[in-house]
């Protein structure tokens, strides 16, 4: 009687661990929304953010949700001048700083780089 209670406790583990790291594998599978499938080889990933324009205070350094509306972040990139959408501050907190031409951030000072935001 013993040996069988063994037996289905050792069953009951090795089942209980085979689940686990199949619903690890799942929950670390690449998203197919990966920022880093559409940014190109000169870019940087700096900040997410929301991209409507009056949720542009919104910022993370990691992919989430807007806490105004839900929507998803957008990666916003430091990239070249060919490819950008406005010039921004390369700081995670002054990551509503959009302007159409080159610049100083008028919060810290730093050089506006070229940016654009990957939906």
């Amino acid at each position: 009687m013993k040996k069988i209670l063994i037996s289905i406790l050792a069953l009951i583990i090795l089942i209980g661990c085979g689940g686990n790291k199949t619903e690890n594998a799942q929950a670390h599978k690449p998203s197919s929304a990966d920022p880093a499938d559409k940014m190109t080889e000169n870019e940087t990933l700096i900040y997410y953010t929301c991209p409507m324009e009056e949720h542009r205070d919104e910022f993370s350094d990691v992919p989430g949700k807007c806490s105004k509306c839900g929507m998803a972040l957008a990666a916003g990139v430091m990239t070249d001048e060919g490819n950008h959408d406005f010039y921004g501050c390369p700081m995670l907190i002054h990551s509503h700083i959009h302007e159409v031409k080159p610049g100083k951030c008028v919060d810290c000072g730093m050089n506006l780089k070229p940016m654009r935001l990957i939906k």
